[in-house]
């Protein structure tokens, strides 16, 4: 089973201290942003989806027991209203927006939940170990302890022919049809229909925690000391957040970005404080 390692004072001396505590957020490209904690308890919250339709957020969560035991949970971004999702080891989210389909794996297959009624309906892979999830323009889905990645449509299930002999652990495409990719070497890029991969960033240690593009479909990275964005250029890394100990990221429907630490779901919100 997989085991992921995936860890004011207040001051009236004078208004200097108190703007230099007030100012904590964060800035990126010369703008500031604060820091809102949406949720915090959570044990290692991983795997960030957004759907848009809703501004709802999912990802999944480590139960401390003897076992791995994880559950998928989500919150409404508008009210910060957390509540779990009745499902056994729901790990990996995903969003089809077309059609506004979420859909979870679990370590029995797949399933997709309709955030109206809050039901789970069965979708298939019975007896799998779903380690990854993402919708484009079919279903992917990568298993473990393979991590070979797979499509799933009308129920049936194909080895992905493009990364046939390559182990995925995330996975996302941008608005370029170039899927980007992790495993235990690297960062890759590729476009659909080659076997062409670009080695973008070697990871000889930690690797990412977590992919995901915001509406512009740039493509970012959460890594266990902060947030990076690919750089398709060159193609690099340039680090935008130091995080520590970052575990998941997404963008809410205001292309705010959302990122997990190892206890908490913080947004960060442009604001003009400081």
């Amino acid at each position: 089973m997989k085991y992921l390692l995936i860890v004011a004072s207040l001051s009236i001396a004078s208004a200097g201290v108190i703007k230099e505590e007030a100012c904590d957020g964060v800035r990126i490209n010369g703008t500031y942003y604060e820091k809102e904690i949406i949720k915090t308890d959570l044990d290692r919250p991983y795997l960030l989806t957004v759907d848009y339709s809703t501004n709802t957020l999912y990802f999944s969560y480590s139960i401390k027991s003897d076992e791995d035991i994880f559950k998928t949970a989500r919150i409404d971004l508008d009210t910060n209203a957390f509540s779990d999702i009745d499902i056994v080891n729901g790990f990996a989210q995903t969003v089809d927006y077309e059609h506004q389909k979420v859909f979870i794996g679990s370590n029995d297959g797949i399933y997709k939940y309709d955030h109206d009624t809050n039901q789970v309906e069965f979708v298939g892979q019975r007896g799998s170990d779903i380690w990854a999830i993402y919708y484009d323009d079919v279903l992917y889905y990568s298993e473990f302890p393979s991590q070979f990645l797979y499509t799933l449509s009308n129920g049936t299930a194909t080895r992905f022919k493009d990364l046939e002999d390559t182990k995925v652990d995330h996975f996302v495409t941008d608005g370029d049809n170039t899927m980007f990719y992790t495993n235990a070497t690297g960062l890759f890029s590729q476009k659909k229909g080659t076997k062409d991969a670009v080695l973008i960033e070697e990871f000889p240690h930690n690797g990412p925690r977590g992919l995901t593009t915001n509406k512009y479909e740039d493509v970012y990275v959460c890594m266990r000391d902060g947030i990076y964005e690919v750089d398709k250029t060159q193609p690099s890394l340039k680090k935008i957040v130091d995080v520590d100990d970052c575990f998941g990221i997404a963008f809410d429907i205001y292309d705010e970005i959302i990122y997990a630490d190892w206890k908490s779901l913080i947004r960060l919100k442009e604001s003009d404080i400081c």
